[in-house]
């Protein structure tokens, strides 16, 4: 494993129970059909409109009908759990609703969450963390029981990025060191040593979109601010990541080694191969 792996608390034993805060995507089912082949299956709760696809691997699997922290920390207490994994995406425009909705979106106890907290994606995750440490649930990081799907550095895929590439992702690591601080998101474009597009709110996929829309061409490049909290909100990448590139025109991936998950490593590199995009693992900012 090349230097710089995320610190964060201690996996948890094989024998105790876990829950699963899962959000969309791939990744909180394999993280759920992982813990289930190791210890206890997971407690699994989720907004999610295809939660079947944790059935057989989840115990109990609990559908939330709104963003309830209230109704969580419940769950978690009756079913003895002993700690909790946050994965996978979640929309985070509801927050922006008009205050006539938020009472029949949120309960009491998130409602005061949000008031308190400001509105950008790290504060809004490190004030739900907070909150369930707070009521003593510890929040484990989800690379723990996935340590394999850390991005490691150099070549990762089938090919070299080429010297414009290169030029590209190394110009848009640069803007990242600035723009992160200031929670900006976790990704942008470039393409010829301009910055076509940017991360926000929105998520990756969008801003991918809107670069094919501006340019058709370019560099992804992906990183995570230096005081992002590993435990719940590493950058990942996979196949969709790459079906989205190949749409957009982009030819070359850019992520930070050992703090970027690649979720469906092997589809997702031969994805890349049959699009001929590079995907290229940048230095630890972390080290």
């Amino acid at each position: 494993m090349a230097t710089g792996t995320p610190m964060g608390a201690a996996p948890p034993e094989a024998s105790a129970k876990s829950a699963v805060i899962a959000g969309e995507g791939v990744l909180p089912v394999e993280i759920a059909r992982r813990l289930s082949t190791r210890g206890p299956a997971p407690l699994v709760l989720t907004l999610r409109s295809d939660a079947e696809a944790f059935q057989g691997i989840a115990d109990p699997l609990v559908r939330l009908r709104c963003p309830s922290l209230g109704r969580v920390i419940r769950e978690v207490r009756k079913h003895g759990a002993q700690s909790v994994i946050m994965a996978g995406r979640v929309p985070k425009k509801l927050i922006f609703k008009k205050l006539l909705f938020l009472p029949a979106l949120f309960d009491l106890f998130t409602l005061r969450i949000l008031a308190r907290s400001a509105r950008d994606d790290h504060s809004l995750l490190a004030s739900v963390v907070s909150a369930l440490e707070g009521e003593g649930i510890t929040v484990l990081p989800y690379w723990h029981i996935l340590p394999e799907f850390l991005a490691l550095e150099g070549q990762l895929g089938h090919r070299c990025p080429t010297e414009g590439e290169r030029r590209d992702f190394e110009c848009g690591a640069a803007v990242l060191k600035v723009t992160l601080p200031c929670s900006f998101g976790q990704a942008l474009v470039v393409a010829d040593g301009a910055v076509v597009a940017v991360e926000a709110m929105e998520g990756t996929d969008a801003a991918v979109k809107r670069a094919g829309e501006l340019a058709a061409k370019g560099v992804l490049v992906k990183m995570m601010r230096m005081d992002q909290d590993p435990r719940y909100d590493l950058p990942t990448v996979g196949p969709q990541t790459i079906d989205n590139m190949a749409k957009a025109g982009l030819t070359c991936l850019a992520v930070e080694a050992c703090r970027t998950l690649i979720v469906d490593a092997e589809r997702t590199f031969a994805l890349a191969e049959r699009y001929n995009i590079a995907i290229w693992g940048l230095p630890c900012q972390c080290s």
